[in-house]
This record gives structure tokens, C-alpha cells and sequence, in this order.
């Protein structure tokens, strides 16, 4: 079969897992709730601009893992929210799982 068409066999089955689907009903929860969305797209800044420390090789401080951790915390008692990120969560999950088997089919043919 032609690689296409696996991948697009793959994004069928994507959307049809249980995570997509729990994503996509948090999304449909938090599209209305403005507020929600504000919450949500403030913590993945605060998220991104952490991991950017990381990767650049730039301690993140005390203070910065604090802050988020209780930013997260205070996400976590807005229903909506919490829901969203546990499906964020688990659908992440299983595109880290299928990009690391992609990922390992090309070390067949990687000069390492």
C-alpha cells in the first residue's frame, strides 16, 4: 500500500480515537467561555516560553516553575479547563507514541 494512503488511514484513526474525540468535546466546551480560552492560551505561553528556557539551555528559575505549577493548579478548578487539558493530554500522548514509531522506521536508514 502507498505510504499516502496509510497516512491517511493513520489520521482517520486518529480522529476516531477516544482522545481526539475527548478533545474535540473539551474544545467544543471551552469555545464559548471566553474567559476559559484566555486561561488556557496563558498557560501554553507560559508553558512554551519554559520549555524555550530548557532547550536554550537556560536554567528556568524557582519562580518560573512555581509560577506555573500554580497556575496550573488554579486551571485545574475550572471543570471546562481541566477537561480540555486532560484531553490535550492523552490525544499528545498518542501523536508522541505514533511520531516515535515513524521516527524509529528511519533509523533503519539514518547515518548515525
Amino acid at each position: 500500500m502507498n505510504p499516502y494512503d496509510h497516512a491517511h488511514a493513520l489520521a482517520k484513526a486518529i480522529r476516531e480515537s477516544d482522545g481526539f474525540r475527548a478533545m474535540k468535546m473539551a474544545k467544543q466546551k471551552i469555545d464559548p467561555d471566553d474567559q476559559a480560552k484566555k486561561m488556557l492560551l496563558d498557560f501554553h505561553m507560559k508553558q512554551f516560553e519554559y520549555e524555550r528556557k530548557r532547550l536554550m539551555n537556560e536554567e528556568p528559575s524557582q519562580e518560573d516553575q512555581e509560577d506555573l505549577q500554580k497556575l496550573y493548579e488554579i486551571l485545574q478548578l475550572h471543570t471546562a479547563v481541566r477537561d480540555y487539558l486532560q484531553a490535550e493530554y492523552q490525544l499528545g500522548t498518542l501523536m508522541q507514541d505514533v511520531q516515535k514509531i515513524l521516527t524509529d522506521a528511519l533509523e533503519e536508514v539514518s547515518i548515525s
